[in-house]
């Protein structure tokens, strides 16, 4: 999953990356049960320059795309003891025919909960050989040999049953969980899931660089990651869920999955307190057929909000919400009957990163939950300066979309409504709005994005359809705006259902601090519900269309049926509109040149 640049009126996307990890019991490196994956970094934010301008200026000119971040291949899973003794070997039933030979004892292994003996009747003379014990137990080093000779009558002699465990390695007693302990090796469980946890980091000073630790904190009971990300870096952890034990030789398999509609995850802040640092984290469903090109390995997956210094939270993530989020040229699903791994990633950013959480419990979804998300602060706060959208809320999701190249200094925190969704949006301090144009468009996403440039779809609209076939467009959203900027209703339309990149922007204005659109008033320009429309150019190339209102609006919508502004644009031919054109995506949100924005409840239907 990745995230991706953003938008085009105050352009810039989002961008979902990896994971990174830091932290606890060294273990010996394993070169099959490792890590698939590796980083991506943000990709940038393609900026538009922004749809509105400062009055008496000129529009901003669009950022330039920033370069992707370096790959790195998953980790190799540390192996789960140094040393793993057999508990008894086989011991063998006699290797001569003698006559009146007592029975041979099976040695006995240490650690090994019972031992196996060289048969539990005397032998026919030698004819078959008793075997020494069926199942390997953890701890014996010594082999017990089956006794010197084989007595003389009687049935075939029965092995002994060593009571080692049905999985060399196992730990876990109970079924019914993901059995999260310093074994590292989730086994036992009534989903067939069986797999080796590893971690991996670009920090040269952590125990997971390159790879080669199992995370399990004893103090805190989970899978943990400690550590620091520089600007660029990337962390991750997760499991493996087909696989030996860490350190084990076998090949990782894959298992299937699609008896299950995703996992809960439960993240807690380690023993220092710092959570996630303040960063959102992401999490992929890795399988062989589904990774975004050979380079970055990444996987659908879902944008979480992270874990604060205080608390644990439980996040539900569906393999229905799963997206590459920072691809811009690739779109892909997650293949639930073949998944390899789950695993978590810390994206890069522009500053440094440090972290300290764990992962303390997983749990295979069955069904759907309703809802997805409760009602209530989503997660905690976050302030990734570059893009980022956490998605999976209800059917939305939320970028942050800044327009700088090297982003821009802010927090947000998402929320989920008893209708909707909603957010509040700082600029923090060192803000950027260049060139006369905003220098973020925090927004709602529903359809295509994130940004301009996403390609990705998030919610129940999936694209496909033109204006001529839509029957209605419908939203509520109440806000609050900040000290400079407006609120729109920013709408992506293309030549066909899955373009590269859009032909058309649309924004509808609801609210209006202090700024006049790009463009000049559009001919014959009749107003649209006290909508004034405009056509021009944005900061991508596109041709944009702003049915605006004027400064001093502070605006509100109910039931708003948007599908009026998109047949009167299609009806005049404004920016090249037509009733074939295809509705790609509504990003709803704020230009920001500064203060604090707040999204308190918004909804939309498209049908």
């Amino acid at each position: 999953m990745r995230f991706i640049p953003v938008h085009s009126k105050s352009t810039s996307i989002l961008t979902l990356a990896l994971f990174g990890i830091g932290l606890t019991t060294a273990c010996s490196p394993s070169a099959n049960n490792d890590g698939s994956g590796g980083s991506h970094s943000s990709g940038g934010s393609t900026g538009s320059g922004g749809n509105s301008t400062s009055s008496g200026g000129n529009k901003g000119s669009g950022g330039t795309t920033g370069s992707g971040g370096t790959s790195s291949s998953g980790g190799t899973t540390g192996s789960g003891g140094s040393t793993t003794s057999s508990g008894g070997k086989v011991g063998s039933g006699g290797s001569t025919t003698s006559s009146g030979g007592a029975v041979g004892t099976g040695g006995k292994g240490s650690g090994g909960a019972t031992t196996g003996s060289g048969g539990a009747t005397t032998g026919t003379g030698g004819a078959t050989t008793g075997t020494g014990g069926a199942t390997t137990g953890t701890g014996g080093a010594t082999t017990g040999s089956g006794g010197a000779t084989t007595g003389t009558g009687g049935a075939t002699g029965s092995g002994g049953t060593g009571a080692g465990g049905s999985v060399a390695g196992c730990m876990n007693t109970d079924q019914s969980t993901i059995n999260i302990d310093s074994s590292g090796f989730i086994c036992n469980n009534q989903w067939g899931i069986k797999g080796a946890w590893y971690c991996y980091s670009s920090d040269t000073s952590s125990p997971c660089n390159p790879t080669g630790v199992i995370p399990y904190n004893t103090t805190s009971k989970g899978m943990c990651l400690s550590g620091s990300i520089a600007a660029g870096g990337y962390d991750g952890l997760g499991f493996k869920v087909n696989s030996g034990p860490p350190g084990g030789t076998d090949t990782p398999g894959t298992w299937d999955g699609s008896k299950i509609v995703g996992f809960a995850i439960t993240l807690a802040p380690g023993a220092s307190g710092k959570g996630t640092g303040g960063s959102v984290v992401g999490l992929e469903y890795v399988t062989p057929n589904d990774l975004d090109d050979n380079t970055h390995k990444d996987s659908p997956g879902v944008t979480l909000p992270g874990v604060g210094t205080t608390g644990s939270v439980t996040y539900n993530v569906l393999y229905s919400d799963a997206v590459l989020a920072n691809n811009a040229t690739v779109r892909r699903t997650v293949d639930a009957n073949n998944l390899t791994d789950v695993k978590l990633i810390v994206p890069p950013d522009t500053v440094t990163v440090a972290y300290d959480f764990c992962i303390t419990k997983v749990v295979p979804l069955m069904a759907k939950p309703s809802p997805i998300v409760a009602t209530g602060t989503y997660g905690p706060q976050w302030k990734n300066q570059k893009p980022q959208a956490v998605n999976g809320i209800n059917g939305y999701a939320v970028q942050s979309a800044p327009f700088p190249d090297n982003g821009n200094a802010m927090t947000m925190q998402v929320s989920a409504t008893a209708t909707g969704v909603g957010f509040t949006y700082s600029a923090g301090s060192g803000f950027q709005a260049p060139n006369n144009g905003p220098g973020s468009f925090p927004a709602v996403i529903s359809g295509w994005g994130p940004g301009h440039d996403g390609i990705q779809f998030y919610g129940p609209y999936q694209g496909g359809k033109t204006i001529s076939q839509l029957t209605s467009v419908k939203s509520s959203w109440t806000f609050t705006m900040g000290s400079s900027g407006d609120a729109v209703y920013d709408v992506w339309f293309g030549n066909s259902a899955m373009p590269t990149v859009p032909k058309t922007e649309l924004m509808v204005w609801i609210g209006n601090k202090d700024k006049m659109p790009l463009g000049s008033k559009a001919s014959p320009g009749t107003d649209v519900a006290g909508r004034t429309p405009y056509v021009g150019t944005n900061g991508t190339g596109e041709s944009v269309v702003s049915y605006w209102v004027a400064t001093g609006t502070s605006g509100s919508a109910s039931n708003l049926d948007l599908l009026q502004y998109f047949t009167d644009a299609a009806s005049h031919g404004y920016g090249g509109l037509s009733s074939g054109s295809f509705l790609l995506g509504i990003q709803t949100g704020f230009e920001v040149y500064g203060g604090t924005w707040t999204t308190t409840d918004y909804n939309i239907t498209i049908q």
